[in-house]
């Protein structure tokens, strides 16, 4: 027993490695690091690019260049399963399946051909042309609560026929056979083309003459077109018109279409039964009705290749083969035809191909 004065003896313990708590501690940490890892590890590998994604699909694929159906498995983290999905590179901007077929719209109060040709990024004329039955290339016919189709791409909607082939169709409505087969719309196998007689076609880029673009028919020195029973059929001569055009009407206001590419004349504002006159010499070749959307009609052939038409008359006032000259009264104005309010339809045509009015009439 030590005394007051004797200093504490140092205690005689063994070293800390040679203690269970030692390696029960190391354990712990050294697995606690372990798991840290393994969850760092697992994270990294099931990410893309190696980061977490917390709005990634279990279900989500991958989707590289290559083949549709050949998907390979491939294996995302522990417990996660999905596949490579192979796409084709066509090099072509094709519009989703969507947009590459026809849509229908209903025509609304106050539409115009145009109005719906903008609204779709389209043509006039494509709006005719993928309506032919309904519209018959007039767009005089347009009435509300009507349904149209509405093409995907600028051109025609065709019903295939008996003998028809791609290289007929394709020549005859100027577009070509591979835009016709590459149209994703018409789901064609490009190995194997083959259209059932019946099936709606999708011609890209195609275009074809209007209905009213008649055929003249030659009858001596005068000629008529082939628009309906009104057709004169006599060989007529008389006194030719010049190149001084007189006004149809006494009002010189528009009233409806004006001169566009599917629009061959103007239609002129009148009220029912008002007078309408010759607007240039020359001899009648065209007096009653028209099948093609004029209603009531008088053609003029000026017998120096130009012919005037003054279509949607209550009645006509001339006959076949009469001489007319600038002022003389053909009929009076009305809404026979494809018309939903009088005025008067003119055309001027040059060897058959139409002229816009307003820069050969005489300033108003």
């Amino acid at each position: 027993m030590s005394g007051p004065d004797t200093a504490p003896q140092k205690a005689n313990n063994p070293p800390s490695y040679l203690s269970w708590k030692f390696w029960a501690g190391s354990g712990i940490s050294l697995a606690a690091v372990v798991a840290v890892g393994y969850w760092a590890w697992t994270v990294f590998n099931s990410s893309p690019m190696g980061f977490s994604n917390q709005n990634a699909s279990p279900t989500a694929a991958i989707s590289i260049a290559g083949d549709v159906n050949s998907p390979l498995p491939v294996s995302i983290g522990p417990l996660l399963t999905t596949s490579i999905v192979r796409a084709v590179d066509s090099h072509t901007n094709i519009p989703d399946r969507g947009s590459s077929w026809v849509t229908q719209y209903t025509v609304e109060r106050g539409d115009t051909l145009t109005s719906i040709a903008t609204r779709f990024n389209l043509k006039p004329e494509s709006i005719l042309w993928g309506n032919a039955d309904v519209l018959q290339d007039d767009p005089n016919l347009l009435k509300p609560g009507q349904a149209l189709f509405i093409l995907p791409v600028d051109g025609m909607f065709y019903q295939w026929r008996k003998n028809d082939t791609l290289e007929s169709v394709a020549g005859q409505y100027n577009t070509t056979v591979e835009a016709i087969v590459e149209w994703p719309g018409n789901e064609l196998n490009p190995l194997d083309p083959q259209i059932a007689m019946g099936t709606w076609v999708i011609l890209p880029g195609a275009s074809r003459p209007f209905q009213w673009e008649a055929p003249m028919v030659a009858t001596g020195r005068s000629r008529t077109f082939a628009l309906g029973p009104g057709a004169c059929q006599g060989k007529y001569n008389g006194t030719p018109g010049s190149d001084a055009w007189a006004w149809p009407t006494t009002g010189h206001t528009l009233s409806g279409y004006d001169f566009t590419s599917t629009h061959p004349g103007i239609d002129i504002a009148i009220y029912m039964d008002q007078p309408i006159h010759a607007a240039q010499a020359g001899v009648v070749v065209f007096a009653g009705w028209s099948d093609r959307g004029y209603g009531l009609l008088v053609i003029v052939d000026h017998l120096n290749g130009w012919h005037t038409f003054y279509a949607h008359q209550d009645q006509y006032n001339v006959h076949c083969g009469q001489q007319v000259y600038a002022g003389t009264l053909l009929g009076l104005g009305g809404v026979t035809g494809n018309s939903t309010g009088p005025h008067l339809h003119f055309e001027m045509r040059y060897n058959g191909v139409p002229q816009n009015p307003w820069g050969l009439l005489p300033p108003s």
